[in-house]
């Protein structure tokens, strides 16, 4: 062995190990992103299912509304996303809109910023995740 490659197989173990601690992060981040996707995208269908499911009328608007973000929330808390009454929006809006009518889409949208491992490398902490679901309204009880 010849004295000048010494230590070589040291320094090469530490940049190949290098990249790759950084591959399996980057395949890490992206397989909770995808998790998270696929949890707020269920409880995006909760929220919409449920509020195609209640009757809404004039006295109940702002219940009927909050079991829809209730329903999302709790979808999501079993699967361990933290999401608040501010990742949830409904349209129509039952509050600021009034019911939906009988047979129209009522669409839940849920909006998740997913943290990264490697946000502090990348520049990128988190970024957004946003899924819509919509189904139609059949619970009105409105006559």
């Amino acid at each position: 062995m010849i004295r000048s490659e010494r230590g070589a197989n040291l320094v090469e173990m530490a940049l190949v190990s290098t990249f790759l601690l950084l591959l399996v992060a980057g395949v890490i981040d992206i397989g909770r992103a995808f998790n998270n996707y696929i949890i707020i995208t269920n409880a995006a269908r909760e929220g919409a299912r449920q509020g195609s499911r209640l009757p809404c009328n004039g006295a109940n608007q702002a219940l009927f509304r909050l079991a829809i973000v209730d329903a999302a929330i709790q979808e999501a808390a079993g699967s361990g996303v933290d999401l608040v009454a501010g990742n949830i929006a409904i349209d129509p809006d039952p509050v600021d809109d009034g019911c939906p009518a009988a047979g129209s889409p009522i669409d839940v949208t849920v909006e998740f910023d997913f943290a990264t491992i490697l946000g502090g490398i990348l520049g990128m902490n988190e970024f957004p995740l946003r899924i819509s679901a919509s189904m139609l309204f059949y619970g009105n009880d409105q006559e």
